[in-house]
């Protein structure tokens, strides 16, 4: 009888984790879930070119140091500015290794690693910048000593992320954007 009841709870069991498994995973990549898609409509609505003439106007400089894959960095790991304000932000790759090229992208909460893996098909042309709603606002793709500048007013309240989208470096290089 113990026999019986082990085997006929094993079959149950079976049956049970294999009937709550997902299809989800055997479906082609382009047309499974992204649970960040889930949340597209909650996304605030932004306009990097709607610049407010009288907002004040916060100064950011963001250095890139570092002339290997371990030593680059971005200088900072969050940013803060006040909603309504407009951003000038400077982008300085201090780095001297010409295989140390960096940008900085500010996307939405989430999709750094979507964004950064899309950017290696949108490729160098296009700045490893894919065309996508999860980007905000890019600098271009500044080499060792160069600057890119960008202004761009404060996206609504909340909290963003910034990252460089060459390839390799968005693992390392990111950081927190916070909108107060």
């Amino acid at each position: 009888m113990r026999t019986i009841s082990l085997l006929l709870l094993g079959s149950i069991l079976t049956l049970t984790i294999t009937s709550c498994g997902t299809k989800e995973a055997e479906k082609p990549e382009k047309e499974r879930i992204n649970s960040a898609d889930l949340y597209e409509a909650e996304k605030p609505a932004y306009d990097a070119a709607a610049i407010n003439p009288d907002a004040a106007v916060v100064p950011i400089t963001i250095i890139a140091d570092g002339n290997t894959m371990v030593e680059m960095k971005y200088d900072q790991k969050e940013i803060k500015v006040k909603a309504g304000t407009t951003v000038q932000l400077t982008l300085k790759n201090n780095s001297t290794d010409a295989s140390m090229p960096h940008n900085w992208v500010l996307v939405h909460e989430g999709t750094a690693e979507r964004v950064a893996t899309a950017g290696i098909e949108a490729g160098k042309a296009k700045n490893y910048v894919p065309d996508s709603k999860d980007v905000l606002i890019a600098t271009t793709m500044t080499g060792p000593g160069e600057t890119a500048v960008i202004t761009f007013p404060a996206p609504p309240a909340g909290k963003y992320q910034f990252v460089c989208t060459y390839p390799g470096h968005w693992s390392i290089m990111n950081g927190e954007f916070i909108v107060e």
